[in-house]
């Protein structure tokens, strides 16, 4: 057999080996024998190589078109990525302004009404108040006034009895009698506009009072909405998305460690200030019998004060039958506990604050005359325990009398509301008021360290741990005060005094 001699211008040789056909090159050192004895077998072979170069073509087509599919699959997720962030912030969107915004703004547009609505009240309370002051002093210009004319026309009808005819007498007489009339109807007007000025007091305080709670429930009907608001944000930001975990628990964190209760009791130590040394301020009555410098005659003058003196005595007394029986009632309650009510309980606490408060005006007006009267009979003056409150300012050309009395309270920021109506001018009394204490003319407290029993019917019996009131202080050894609605005398080294910020402010007259 001849061995064939490779050609370069063959088509199955390559240009290194000899052989251009990949699988002929494959086997570089085959020998070929007579081509025509093998063609059957070249045929394979090439059919075999076409196949096979058709399939890896095939492959690489496919291969090119799935990369360029993963490439739309990838653009489309990152489409989606961002329509579904788009979508879910559209929804956490969507609650927050559905479960918070709106009811939020619900809520605080109708706190907004209630607010307006206890502003008012507070201002027409205190209008009232003020209205009763400027009332009472034009009502005793008017009796000063209607006092001077009656005394004149008194004089000119006792001056003038044996030169003038039975005629004018009768004449002046009539006058006179007239003047009487008109004198006694302006006296009861202006001493009753004066006791209208308690009752127009207590509206104020209460007002405020009450202004104060109904603030309060709304400042806690605002806590506990944004509580609410919170909680759903969390829970819709639990839902959100893994990005936003780490703020979630730092949210979280933060809203467990809310306590409403303890802000709540925050904001009521915030808005409201312990105060005891302030005081109300009541007008007194005036009247033209107690200036020393008139032209009164000392005998009318005597008789006038007495009268109102007497006056006085009778509603003092009415007074103090009243508080008797609102003792009685208050201590029925406490006794049998399942038959009163707690709204009982208050308005009959209200009733005895007011009680008290009345018959601390009438005795500081009584006072005021006791010792007028004391004066023009030469006799002692007369000691009470508010005769260190009683305080008088010059108007022009009256002088007004006014009485201090130690209301104790929790001064509140609606009082700001009446110091804003006071500004314009007129004098409105700085309030200190409480809605559970008694009215009471105090210098200071203390507290019992040892029991005392008392001995003399001016001496006050003491338990150990007893609020007293001190009215006055003497050399002796032994204070002057009250506890549990009586008064007396008490030794001082069975006390201990407090400061005014120290103990219950609430004591019983």
């Amino acid at each position: 057999m001849e061995r064939i001699s490779a050609s370069r211008s063959h088509p199955f040789f390559s240009k290194e080996q000899g052989l251009s056909c990949p699988w002929i090159a494959t086997a570089p050192d085959m020998v070929l024998t007579n081509p025509l004895e093998c063609g059957s077998a070249w045929q394979v072979r090439i059919s075999t190589w076409l196949r096979e170069t058709a399939s890896q073509s095939s492959f690489k087509s496919r291969a090119n078109l799935e990369i360029s599919y993963a490439k739309g699959l990838q653009k489309l997720a990152v489409k989606f990525s961002k329509v579904l962030q788009s979508t879910q912030k559209k929804k956490l969107g969507k609650a927050i302004e559905l479960e918070a915004i709106k009811p939020t703004h619900q809520v605080l547009s109708v706190h907004e009404k209630k607010r307006k609505s206890l502003d008012n009240e507070v201002e027409n309370a205190a209008n009232l108040v003020i209205g009763n002051w400027n009332q009472q002093i034009k009502a005793k210009k008017k009796l000063m006034v209607s006092t001077k004319k009656h005394e004149a026309l008194s004089h000119l009808v006792e001056s003038s009895k044996q030169t003038v005819t039975k005629k004018e007498k009768q004449k002046l007489l009539s006058k006179l009698k007239k003047s009487t009339e008109k004198l006694a109807k302006e006296d009861e007007s202006y001493y009753q506009k004066n006791l209208a000025g308690c009752a127009a007091r207590l509206k104020w305080e209460n007002t405020l009072e009450n202004c104060y709670q109904s603030i309060l429930e709304l400042e806690k009907e605002r806590i506990k909405l944004l509580y609410n608001n919170l909680n759903q944000y969390t829970q819709h930001i639990s839902v959100f998305g893994q990005t936003l975990t780490t703020c979630h628990t730092q949210i979280h964190c933060a809203i467990s460690k809310i306590d409403v209760e303890k802000d709540i009791q925050a904001l009521m130590e915030e808005t409201a200030v312990l105060s005891t040394e302030n005081k109300s301020e009541f007008l007194l009555t005036d009247y033209f019998e107690e200036d020393r410098n008139n032209a009164m005659n000392k005998e009318r003058q005597e008789s006038s004060l007495k009268s109102k003196l007497l006056r006085l005595q009778k509603d003092i007394e009415k007074a103090l039958r009243d508080r008797e029986g609102l003792e009685r009632m208050l201590k029925s309650y406490s006794k049998d506990s399942t038959f009163p009510d707690a709204e009982s309980q208050k308005i009959t606490a209200a009733l005895m604050d007011e009680t008290n408060l009345k018959l601390d005006l009438l005795q500081a007006n009584s006072y005021k005359l006791a010792s007028v009267l004391a004066e023009l009979e030469q006799r002692p003056q007369p000691s009470h325990p508010c005769s260190n409150s009683i305080f008088r300012w010059k108007e022009k050309q009256q002088t007004h009398s006014y009485v201090k009395i130690s209301r104790p309270f929790l001064m509140k920021r609606l009082e700001n509301v009446v110091s804003k109506i006071s500004s314009g001018g007129q004098r409105l009394p700085s309030s200190s008021s409480t809605a559970s204490g008694v009215v009471q003319i105090g210098s200071g407290l203390c507290k019992a360290l040892y029991s005392f029993q008392a001995r003399q019917d001016d001496e006050l019996n003491l338990e150990k741990g007893d609020i007293v009131t001190i009215y006055r202080k003497q050399e002796e050894g032994w204070w002057f005060g009250s506890v549990n609605g009586k008064r007396g005398h008490f030794p001082a080294a069975y006390v201990e005094e407090l400061p005014w910020d120290a103990g219950s402010p609430a004591t019983q007259a």
